[in-house]
């Protein structure tokens, strides 16, 4: 698993080579899965910290503690 220094399990969404939006698991090179927009993946990253306690999400920089909270009408 992806830990950071506290051990706690990290999973990256960033921008990928192909102008993706990746999702990676800290410490792995190859994403967990690719998505078109930041939302999704970001919904996809919230759903896998969902099953690992302890974990965070980290979107481009800043790092949210727990899962990612994004509202229903958000256009990101």
């Amino acid at each position: 698993m992806g830990l950071d220094q506290k051990g706690d399990i990290v999973f990256r969404v960033s921008r990928g080579k192909n102008s993706q939006w990746d999702v990676n698991e800290k410490g792995f090179d190859k994403p967990l899965a690719s998505f078109d927009s930041e939302k999704d993946a970001c919904g996809y990253a919230n759903d896998l910290a969902k099953t690992k306690q302890g974990s965070k999400v980290v979107v481009e920089g800043r790092q949210l503690i727990g899962r990612l909270s994004l509202p229903a009408h958000s256009k990101r």
